[in-house]
Order: structure tokens, then C-alpha cells, then sequence
């Protein structure tokens, strides 16, 4: 029985050869090469369609960690109201809150509790004494 690797091996391109072309930072061109390409005379050969799913690259965490990724462990993130600069930009809700005054929000503190991890900094939150 044979069996079929998800896996995609990056490759040299020989200029004979089919497939899918890339660059790799514009240094030397790359070919991707799948399993179906070194088994191509086999008969259980099949060819598949890889989709590639690619993490952001300013991820501070390890996917697997306790840390809250969204404050990076810090239990406070920037205030959506006012960016982080800790004032109102314009008059907001018919002049109550006047443009250049004390954030509305945050009350000038520039961040607020992560709404994820309720403040705690790790995925969870705080630790509840709430029995059934």
C-alpha cells in the first residue's frame, strides 16, 4: 500500500521541468515540487492542490502558549477609541465629549483591558472560585 506525504519540497527548477515557479526573495528561482512529481510512474499517483496557510509574521507568542496573543501576556491593549494617544480627535457624541479632551474611553490612560484575556495576560483568564 502506498502512502501519499502532505508535504512540499522547495526545489531548484530545471528549465525542462513543469510545475510551480517562485522566486525566494528575488535571490534564485524555486520550484515546488510535490510527492506526485518524484512518483509520476506510479500507479496510485495522484496529483493535489496544496493551499498554504502562513501565521502573521509579527507573532510575538509561540502558537502553543498559555500567553494571551493578543496583548502578548501584558493584560492591556491599546485603546480602540483613540489609538493610543490618550485624547478624544474630534467632538463625539453631539459635542459631550469635546475633541482634545480626555479620551472617552480610557479616560486618557491610552490602553485599555485586553477584551480577550480579561486583563489576565494568559489564555484562560483569572482563576474563578465559582463551584457547582
Amino acid at each position: 500500500m502506498a502512502s501519499c506525504s502532505p508535504f512540499v519540497l522547495p526545489l531548484r527548477a530545471k528549465q525542462q521541468d513543469s510545475g510551480i515557479h517562485g522566486t525566494n526573495s528575488g535571490k534564485q528561482e524555486i520550484k515546488i515540487l510535490g510527492v506526485h512529481d518524484f512518483f509520476h510512474n506510479s500507479s496510485t499517483a495522484r496529483r493535489c492542490c496544496v493551499r498554504v496557510k502562513a501565521a502573521p509574521g509579527n507573532r510575538k507568542t509561540k502558537p502553543n502558549s498559555m500567553i494571551c496573543a493578543d496583548c502578548d501576556g501584558n493584560g492591556a491593549v491599546l485603546c480602540s477609541q483613540c489609538e493610543g494617544s490618550g485624547v478624544n480627535s474630534a467632538d463625539l457624541f453631539n459635542g459631550r465629549f469635546k475633541a482634545g479632551d480626555s479620551c472617552w474611553l480610557c479616560g486618557g490612560r491610552k490602553e485599555m483591558l485586553c477584551g480577550n484575556c480579561n486583563g489576565a495576560g494568559f489564555i484562560g483568564g483569572f482563576m474563578s472560585t465559582f463551584d457547582e
